[in-house]
């Protein structure tokens, strides 16, 4: 776990209070708004998630794997096909209220605060953060740093999806490197992320795997986000109050036959604090 060790070392860090509003989501994996597009069919319920967030104040903190850049090379094909959601984002921006982190499917954005050039000017972008919550801390990464072929070798990784795992996708075959869509690759990097936060008593949030988690209290520390490309919706971790809890956006038909987006708790808030104690 030395490569985890460095990272956390290496960590911005942030205070955060009881005050402290903030919202956590990851793999949104935003493509050029084609059929190609794993995010455009939650794209409106992920709009109107960012709307509530942003309206009630919250800090976004997107964990990486937020544009599909091993299928799509230019970022500008990516901003075209979503003006809505980046609009959002760039409010976010320009309120001091977005934080972003890579994943192996973005890495190539790290430490470029000109990525996005005017739309998102000035952005940090950045591998890994810590959040330190009165003495107890968080910390935040895409999850692909213990995944030898998505970290060390993603450039390879790259390449297979680019020129045979997408083509082969289309008629039905799955990648099997993908900790996204092979079980057993998901619960190898959980585990090791799972034994780095009780080894050294941090909280670790990440995202990569999509597999939604928040533990109980007394099992361990490791939690996931899940992501934005779930076949029933979206899902996200939200922080306030000194409390953390795991929710999910979809939509609902009223009375009406109405549709809206919704929001509903799939745990509730469990004290930070909780989790540090004897």
């Amino acid at each position: 776990m030395r490569k985890l060790n460095k990272i956390f070392s290496s960590s911005p860090k942030i205070d955060i209070d009881k005050k402290s509003k903030i919202v956590i989501m990851s793999d949104c994996h935003r493509g050029e708004g084609n059929n190609d597009d794993n995010f455009l069919k939650n794209e409106t319920i992920y709009n109107g998630a960012l709307k509530y967030y942003l309206k009630n104040n919250f800090t976004y903190i997107e964990l990486g794997d937020g544009d599909e850049l091993w299928e799509v090379k230019n970022i500008n094909n990516i901003i075209n096909g979503h003006k809505s959601t980046f609009k959002l984002l760039e409010n976010f921006n320009k309120n001091k209220r977005l934080l972003m982190l890579v994943g192996n499917h973005d890495i190539e954005k790290l430490h470029d605060n000109n990525y996005y050039g005017e739309i998102l000017k000035d952005l940090s972008i950045y591998e890994s953060l810590i959040l330190n919550y009165e003495g107890k801390e968080l910390f935040l990464l895409h999850g692909h740093q213990v995944d030898l072929l998505n970290s060390t070798f993603w450039r390879i990784s790259r390449f297979l999806v680019r020129h045979i795992w997408k083509p082969l996708e289309k008629i039905g075959f799955n990648d099997p490197t993908s900790a996204a869509k092979n079980y057993r690759v998901a619960k190898k990097v959980e585990k090791k992320l799972e034994n780095w936060s009780n080894d050294n008593n941090k909280i670790v949030i990440a995202g990569h795997t999509h597999r939604p988690i928040l533990p109980e209290t007394k099992e361990h520390k490791y939690f996931n986000d899940g992501s934005c490309v779930h076949p029933n919706g979206i899902t996200a971790l939200e922080i306030e109050h000194g409390g953390i809890k795991l929710v999910r956006w979809g939509t609902s038909v009223n009375d009406d036959q109405l549709v809206s987006v919704t929001k509903e708790d799939i745990t509730n808030f469990i004290l930070i604090s909780n989790f540090f104690e004897d």
